[in-house]
């Protein structure tokens, strides 16, 4: 009888992380801290390039607390003059594009599936954390009416999960019967990016939705 061969030892940014707790939403800007050191092995309290981002939208007034707080999660200093945000960026590769996106996703969130219909006030809480393959999953804890609504399909139901009109893989009600915890996949391509998808997911569901399209009108130094 042959033995089987030995598993690959995980990354050394998968073995960190499996060993820290879930971060719900009320540490999130902890747990993209760990990400960060996860995935450039830096100091995710470094300054990057202080900026003034200029927003537009039909309802800007009222999606303005929501950007604040979504950048107030990644650890941006915040002030907002009219429709711009004065602050700092984080020190990381395309902070002036991906900060700027994520600030601006809708964050719209449904879970479907033979008549359930649950959407973003359906959810209690948010987290993240890596799947036993060590991947990263953006986690989200169904509040009591909707794990409800949960138990009582049949085992065999399917459900999809969207986010902003993209269906993302889908799993049988039995998954999320027990505790009513959604995982959202971080998809394909390098750790790093999955990782990055995984917490931008968080902050944008802990926070949104935006209520009417935002856009960004430009990003400029501060001083230019």
């Amino acid at each position: 009888m042959t033995s089987q061969p030995p598993l690959p030892p995980r990354p050394k940014a998968a073995s960190i992380f499996m060993a820290v707790p879930i971060v719900f939403l009320g540490a999130l800007g902890l747990a993209f801290g760990i990400l960060w050191i996860l995935t450039h092995y830096g100091d995710p309290t470094a300054e990057g390039e202080p900026v003034r981002i200029a927003f537009s939208g039909a309802c800007l007034d009222a999606a303005t607390p929501l950007l604040v707080e979504r950048a107030k999660q990644v650890g941006m200093p915040v002030e907002m003059v009219g429709d711009t945000m004065l602050t700092t960026l984080p020190d990381m590769p395309d902070a002036r594009t991906s900060i700027p996106a994520m600030l601006t996703t809708p964050g719209t969130f449904s879970l479907t599936g033979n008549g359930l219909d649950l959407g973003n006030d359906d959810i209690e809480d948010v987290a993240i954390e890596l799947n036993n393959a060590g991947m990263p999953e953006t986690l989200l804890k169904m509040n009591a009416d909707a794990r409800a609504a949960i138990k009582a399909l049949d085992d065999a139901v399917e459900l999809t999960p969207s986010i902003d009109g993209e269906d993302l893989t889908v799993f049988k009600a039995s998954i999320i019967k027990e505790e009513g915890i959604v995982s959202l996949h971080a998809g394909e391509g390098m750790t790093a990016d999955r990782m990055k998808r995984a917490a931008d997911r968080a902050i944008v569901l802990a926070h949104g939705p935006l209520p009417c399209p935002i856009s960004v009108r430009g990003v400029r130094a501060e001083g230019d």
